[in-house]
């Protein structure tokens, strides 16, 4: 799938025109969305997933306005993957944080991100090919110019010719030598679950655990919980305990679906399939991993001190700055406060040196 940079907005808009009212236009359905603007000093509300706050604002500052609002509460709906029965509720809700699932939009990072994991799969390129200068033979002319009754031709080995050369040579290349920033690349992973949880394509169920291995009950479990407009999904599991043999041999042979562990996944499978199943088990451990991966890589704050910790604010000496008080209240309390300022003055110079203090003593009592 090619990046799109309107992935966002024109998500929204697309998912904000399918569930408006028929008796009321596109325009004035987003304006009844929300009629009042969001800012930082809303109070705390819940966001379920698939809602957001007013969408011209947030195409407009789509850079540093998050999508859910500010002092959201993001909240996850809880179901059973296996229903053997025709009707089920969710087990519950799960609360998500704002720092992973509700951040801005940044498609600029995306689109960053996913072109490297592109330049990552594509690997290194062994194909080579011949400039015309390194082809064996002879430059000299083939044929005569005039009197041949054919067209002009210098050399054999001309590009374009069926047995010559190339004017632009294929040569070994290592595509996956782009390099990004490991905090780009851990931004990019929050801002792709921002993007999955406003556009209400994240599901959690309980586990994978399932009690046949027939292809066909768990396209009827996967059909039940995303619908059959959804052409792809990605099952996040922790890989242990939410998932057994039989889902993993039901699955094989169904290439629009895709099994990975929290460590798989990446902003390239996020941006390819278009759901995304977790356990509430990878939940946790994914957000776990998110938050804990600065600390893992010493991106915290580091003090030079022998245990490591923040040094104590040091505390005040009682009369540190009384000669200065003391001075500064009598040049205020002075009759001739100018002349008491002109005397000051002259205890100093000024200095003509950019580096260092322009106000120096005029004689220096330690010397």
């Amino acid at each position: 799938p090619v990046f799109s940079p309107v992935l966002f907005a024109g998500a929204m808009l697309a998912q904000l025109a399918r569930s408006r009212p028929r008796s009321l236009s596109p325009r004035r359905c987003i304006a009844s969305v929300s009629q009042k603007k969001p800012s930082i000093h809303d109070a705390p509300k819940v966001m379920p997933a698939g809602d957001f706050v007013e969408m011209s604002t947030v195409i407009r500052n789509w850079w540093s306005f998050p999508a859910v609002g500010f002092n959201a509460i993001l909240e996850l709906p809880v179901h059973k993957f296996e229903v053997l029965h025709a009707e089920a509720k969710p087990l519950g809700t799960v609360v998500v944080p704002n720092s992973i699932f509700g951040l801005p939009i940044r498609k600029d990072i995306i689109f960053k991100v996913y072109t490297f994991h592109r330049r990552k799969l594509a690997g290194y390129l062994d194909t080579m090919s011949f400039y015309k200068w390194e082809w064996p033979g002879s430059n000299k002319k083939f044929r005569s110019q005039k009197k041949s009754g054919k067209g002009r031709m210098g050399r054999r080995k001309a590009p374009g010719r069926w047995e010559g050369t190339h004017c632009h040579a294929l040569r070994p290349r290592d595509w996956g030598k782009t390099k990004v920033n490991v905090r780009v690349i851990w931004q990019a992973l929050k801002t792709m679950l921002s993007v999955k949880y406003v556009q209400n394509s994240i599901t959690v169920v309980d586990s994978f655990n399932l009690q046949s291995h027939k292809t066909k009950h768990l396209v009827q479990h996967l059909r039940r919980l995303l619908g059959h407009r959804c052409h792809s999904a990605l099952l996040v599991h922790e890989g242990n305990l939410d998932i057994n043999d039989n889902c993993r041999w039901a699955g094989a042979h169904i290439p629009a679906i895709r099994r990975e562990n929290v460590e798989g996944v990446s902003v390239y499978n996020l941006l390819k399939y278009h759901h995304v199943i977790i356990t509430e088990m990878a939940l946790a451990k994914l957000i776990k991993e998110i938050q804990t991966f600065p600390k893992k890589l010493g991106w915290h704050q580091r003090f030079a001190t022998p245990d490591g910790k923040a040094a104590p604010v040091p505390s005040k000496v009682e009369g540190w700055n009384a000669a200065w008080v003391e001075k500064k209240e009598r040049i205020r309390n002075s009759e001739f406060r100018a002349r008491e300022f002109f005397k000051e003055s002259l205890r100093w110079k000024w200095s003509s040196d950019l580096r260092g203090p322009l106000k120096l003593p005029m004689s220096d009592n330690l010397s």
